[in-house]
């Protein structure tokens, strides 16, 4: 199996990221809270077109997968995306919550990125977490 590099993980995350900040500052509090769940359950999401994949994945060619190299479930994608999930939950609180999440998101990203480079099988804390990788896919 070939794991996703740093850089499309990034890109991936990026979009992600995006579509969170868009839904809370189009839909203001109920767009926030949307977005909290997207970053949740986005690479398990149980669409066939999307197996494993968040919709940042999908575009850049990526996919999360289980111990087996199955595309990841609902569960999968919750436990890996705790941490990133805490850090938007806290955006959801005005003025304070997004100081905290800055406070709490920079060290978090850092250490994250520190292990996707440094890890044998790239995998961040959440990856850790969920047993999963981030490989380049999809897989049949």
């Amino acid at each position: 199996m070939q794991y996703a590099s740093l850089q499309s993980r990034l890109f991936a995350k990026f979009i992600d990221l995006l579509i969170v900040f868009t839904l809370g500052r189009v839909m203001g509090n109920a767009g926030a809270v949307l977005g909290f769940i997207y970053s949740l359950v986005a690479d398990g999401l149980p669409v066939n077109a999307l197996k494993g994949q968040s919709l940042g994945k999908k575009l850049v060619g990526i996919q999360v997968l289980d111990p087996e190299g199955r595309p990841s479930g609902l569960r999968i994608s919750v436990i890996r995306n705790i941490p990133v999930g805490f850090v938007t939950f806290l955006m959801i609180i005005p003025f304070w919550g997004w100081i905290l999440s800055a406070l709490v998101g920079i060290p978090l990203g850092l250490i994250e990125l520190s292990l996707i480079a440094r890890a044998e099988k790239h995998q961040r804390l959440g990856d850790v977490m969920a047993d999963s990788v981030v490989g380049k896919g999809p897989v049949s």
